[in-house]
């Protein structure tokens, strides 16, 4: 029997953590501050790319409209709730239906994703070439933007398809790196990001959601810098796996449940807003930082409890169940094919 590989559950529980941290951080101005952007910094840098990364060393083309469709579910049902709870907290949700809200593009885009694996398979060579060009120059187009999550799915597309195809080859050359060569890789990945901070690169770089137009800057600029950034995304991500370990530790735990976390966690950060907004008038950087470390590994924590996780799995394999259950005839009519006679 097969044995699941901890390495990348654990690498999961570390950048779901990460994401709650960075959540809460932005909630508290940090860009402007010479502190709290270092961290940010070394979040934003990577922390998505890495996980998209890991999404496709798991992408499976089976049962695909499952697997489609249940992202699909989890976005319909978080936006509507969230645009809810925000308006309970006093805050504006900024609604629009061409838009998915914060941190929901994720899961449009995971469902655009998934949608390619097919074609991963069977083109594979075509496919990276395709994926790494549209990633780099998908920035050109005017009319992809933050709607339907289009310039994130395009830029963060070549880290999907390098997972799927290479990923576990990559993981498991990381771990296998010695001392030195881990040292080596993880100075190149810091210096990459000490550069990004020390020279003050507009942050929105990071979140791949806006075209080249926005940062005013020439078609050969900004795919130079969306290289430079791809670059030391790439290398966060393998310092990352180096250095993960493999033990089935509350990490690895926290990795198997980090869908809920992800899910559910936007909540947490913004009933917390108006208190963390506020803090930059009374404390300093480094108590907000603490509070909000605080913050995150206690939100983590108890979101990785298994009922959450359960109950997510349950409600949206149960939904979708049902929305597929009226195509389930024609989806087996199409499944069958016709026995060949022992004289064909």
């Amino acid at each position: 029997m097969p044995t699941r590989d901890h390495r990348l559950d654990r690498a999961k529980g570390i950048l779901i953590f990460t994401v709650v941290l960075g959540h809460l951080l932005a909630r508290t101005s940090p860009w402007d501050d010479d502190v709290l952007s270092a961290p940010m910094y070394l979040i934003y840098s990577f922390h998505m790319p890495a996980f998209v990364f890991l999404a496709g060393i798991t992408a499976k083309s089976t049962r695909l409209p499952e697997r489609v469709l249940t992202f699909l579910v989890l976005l319909f049902t978080v936006l509507p709730l969230l645009w809810g709870w925000m308006w309970i907290v006093g805050l504006d949700p900024d609604y629009s239906f061409l838009t998915p809200f914060w941190y929901s593009w994720f899961l449009l885009s995971m469902a655009c994703w998934i949608i390619t694996v097919p074609f991963i398979e069977r083109f594979p060579r075509t496919i990276l070439v395709t994926s790494v060009v549209v990633g780099l120059f998908g920035g050109i187009l005017p009319i992809l933007d933050t709607e339907l999550s289009a310039s994130r799915s395009m830029i963060f597309w070549p880290f999907f398809v390098i997972g799927k195809l290479y990923g576990k080859q990559i993981l498991d050359w990381a771990g296998s790196l010695r001392i030195w060569q881990k040292l080596f890789f993880t100075a190149a990945a810091l210096g990459t990001i000490g550069y990004f901070y020390l020279d003050s690169v507009d942050h929105y770089w990071f979140y791949g959601s806006l075209n080249f137009a926005h940062f005013d800057v020439s078609v050969p600029e900004g795919v130079g810098l969306r290289l430079i950034i791809n670059i030391g995304s790439l290398l966060m991500t393998l310092m990352l796996l180096m250095w993960v370990g493999d033990k089935d530790t509350l990490i690895a735990k926290i990795g198997r449940h980090s869908l809920a976390i992800y899910v559910i966690h936007g909540f947490v950060v913004r009933g917390l807003q108006p208190l963390l907004s506020d803090s930059p008038d009374v404390l300093g950087a480094p108590l907000i930082f603490l509070i909000c470390l605080a913050l995150a590994l206690l939100t983590t924590y108890v979101l990785s409890w298994a009922p959450f996780e359960k109950a997510l799995r349950w409600y949206s394999s149960t939904v979708t169940r049902l929305l597929l259950a009226p195509f389930g005839p024609l989806r087996s009519k199409l499944g069958r094919h016709p026995q060949r006679s022992p004289s064909q």
